[in-house]
């Protein structure tokens, strides 16, 4: 029987081009597989910071119920300077250094609190919210002045005989706005530039 000579040593090099396929296939799947860890963690950072700005847009809701009457003696004033990552300037409707009325910052483990693991207090105090509040913007972004309406109304005094049930009269609605910026840092060490901002508004009206 006559061997064929031509195939020696050919298990060598075809062992090699597997090894070299098998190699390039690998290094697909794990670039693949890190692109899609890196993608889902950017869009996860973003969620958590989109729900940190929601909080702060509560969070400013309840402030601004709590404090009608506070507001009606306050006049605003410059709150660009004190801000730390939620700048006016991120906003387009309004005037970079615009004038308003309340600054806070808080992680969310301050605000939520109830029923919580230690690992999801550690998780929450990665993210942060910063909002301030302002008259809302005139056409030109200034917030300097209020934007009101005064409306009749017509409201129940008492059911009791011999008194009116409907009282007249006015009422003045002032419009405020709330802009709100959620983070996945700690409140202090936020930096625009690295880490994720989410930026929401909300118009609020409030009676007087």
């Amino acid at each position: 029987m006559k061997k064929n000579y031509k195939e020696k040593g050919f298990a060598l090099p075809l062992t090699l081009l597997l090894l070299v396929v098998m190699a390039l296939m690998s290094s697909i799947l794990i670039s693949k597989t890190t692109t899609e860890h890196t993608a889902n963690t950017t869009k996860d950072l973003s969620q958590q910071s989109f729900y940190a700005a929601e909080s702060g847009i509560t969070e400013a809701e309840k402030w601004l119920k709590a404090n009608v009457d506070l507001l009606k003696t306050s006049s605003p004033s410059n709150i660009d300077r004190d801000l730390k990552f939620c700048k006016t300037s991120m906003f387009p409707n309004i005037i970079n250094g615009s004038n308003g009325f309340k600054i806070e910052r808080k992680s969310l483990d301050q605000v939520i609190t109830e029923n919580l693991s230690k690992d999801e207090l550690d998780r929450l105090k990665k993210f942060s919210y910063e909002y301030f509040i302002t008259y809302t913007p005139a056409v030109n972004g200034s917030t300097n002045t209020a934007k009101t309406k005064t409306a009749s109304v017509s409201e129940g005094t008492s059911i009791t005989e011999g008194t009116s049930y409907k009282q007249g009269g006015t009422k003045t609605a002032t419009y405020y706005t709330i802009f709100s910026c959620g983070c996945n840092n700690t409140p202090d060490n936020c930096n625009v530039n690295k880490d994720s901002i989410a930026r929401l508004e909300q118009d609020i009206t409030l009676i007087k």
